[in-house]
């Protein structure tokens, strides 16, 4: 059933991969119960992110709502900024608690400043989100749990077994819920088992992602999206290959900066015969990616490859393989659609010795557990560029048409969400 008239309040967290697993759910939600949106942006980093170098998210965001920008940063001054901050969550406050629409947010309310103001809200209304839909489940050492904070244990998924092993005891030191309504998007996730979870609404929202309001969305727009930033060398219908990159810094470990190097090296074999998609990482230091990509890739093949913002889901319907030089959330992305994830662990001695100055030491044992997770999300590995070619004459020449484009196809199957919410 449709309700119109519904608006919900979405504080955003300050990471992309929270706010692209939100919101496919907010464009069920819309499809599904006509409810609009007021995305919430509290840091302007991310704010100018999303909607200035993200076209798909931005598209997605004015889609099903509008946006609004709280910071202490909206203003020259502070004090300015903080009372805007103060009359907008007071407006909020009663469009919630009196005129019974919601606000949904990702453990917000369990920190400052939300603490303070938090019981202002209809619980009722309240709704509480797991951050992340997709991706690897990451897998953390709770073997010292005193080691680990509530709420890092609480936003895990483990399950009984795991929680046993780990001599877990989640009825002692739990963290704060603020909620009425619960919403996850697997049966594992820690805060079902908070004592106070019991008597709110639950939900699970599997593969949220495969939904169709998100999909509909994505194959309306692809097409549009490719022209828009299109390759030199783009030719509508051919194969693409995506570089998936980690965030860069100049004090990044010795093994990222390398391993970044050594992909790169490995692509531009290939580069002339299929457009080479970069997407980096939201926060990475573009001057120094140039430089390591010049030296990749060379000063005059400038022109031979694009830094994209497109999202993984529109590079995975054009990609013959998707690169990864890290461990990445969004592996499943391509994997889903049948593309195959390749994690390059390729060194070359190629880089002065000053590239590595501001460098930072990384433990063995946080080295080890990345590779791990490298492979474990993952289809095939290689060290060396000679192993790589030869995997990728095999897909060149494997049964696969090189001019096809992947369809993604989605569930129409109703999650009963607008029960839940109207329960």
């Amino acid at each position: 059933m449709k309700n119109t008239k519904k608006i919900v309040y979405v504080i955003l967290p300050n990471k992309i991969i929270g706010i692209d697993s939100i919101l496919p759910l907010c464009m069920e939600m819309h499809g599904r119960c006509g409810y609009r949106f007021n995305f919430i942006f509290l840091e302007f980093e991310t704010y100018e992110f999303i909607m200035k170098n993200n076209t798909v998210l931005a598209d997605a965001i004015n889609y099903i709502g509008k946006v609004d920008f709280i910071s202490s940063s909206r203003f020259k001054s502070r004090y300015i900024s903080k009372l805007f901050f103060i009359f907008y969550f007071l407006k909020v406050i009663f469009n919630v608690s009196i005129k019974n629409n919601y606000v949904m947010h990702i453990r917000h309310f369990h920190s400052k400043p939300f603490v303070w103001i938090r019981w202002l809200f209809k619980k009722s209304n309240v709704i509480f989100t797991e951050k992340r839909s997709f991706g690897l489940r990451v897998e953390k050492d709770f073997s010292d749990v005193r080691n680990h904070s509530p709420e890092l244990v609480y936003s895990a998924r483990l399950t009984d077994s795991e929680i046993s092993k780990y001599n877990i005891d989640m009825y002692s030191h739990q963290p704060l819920l603020y909620a009425g309504r619960l919403i996850g998007y697997d049966d594992e996730w820690n805060y079902f088992k908070h004592p106070k979870a019991s008597k709110l609404k639950k939900i699970v929202l599997k593969d949220i992602r495969k939904n169709k309001y998100w999909i509909d969305f994505m194959n309306e727009y692809i097409v549009n999206y490719f022209n828009k930033e299109k390759h030199s060398k783009y030719l509508e219908g051919n194969n693409i290959i995506t570089f998936i990159a980690t965030r860069i810094k100049r004090t990044s470990d010795p093994y990222i900066i390398n391993e970044f190097v050594g992909a790169l090296k490995a692509l531009s074999k290939y580069m002339h015969t299929f457009p080479l998609y970069i997407k980096l990482h939201i926060f990475s230091n573009i001057e120094f990616i140039n430089e390591l990509i010049d030296i990749s890739l060379g000063v005059n093949n400038r022109n031979v490859y694009t830094i994209t913002t497109l999202h993984p889901m529109v590079l995975a319907t054009k990609s013959l393989v998707s690169v990864f030089a890290n461990e990445g959330t969004v592996m499943g992305e391509f994997s889903a659609l049948g593309v195959p994830v390749v994690n390059l662990q390729i060194y070359e001695d190629v880089l002065p010795p000053s590239y590595f100055d501001s460098a930072r030491k990384l433990d063995i044992s946080k080295l080890t557990r990345r590779n791990k997770a490298r492979k474990d999300g993952s289809d095939c590995t290689f060290t060396s560029a000679k192993d790589f070619d030869g995997f990728m004459e095999r897909l060149v020449n494997s049964s696969f048409s090189l001019s096809s484009t992947r369809v993604i196809s989605s569930s129409s199957k109703d999650l009963g969400l607008c029960d839940f919410l109207n329960q």
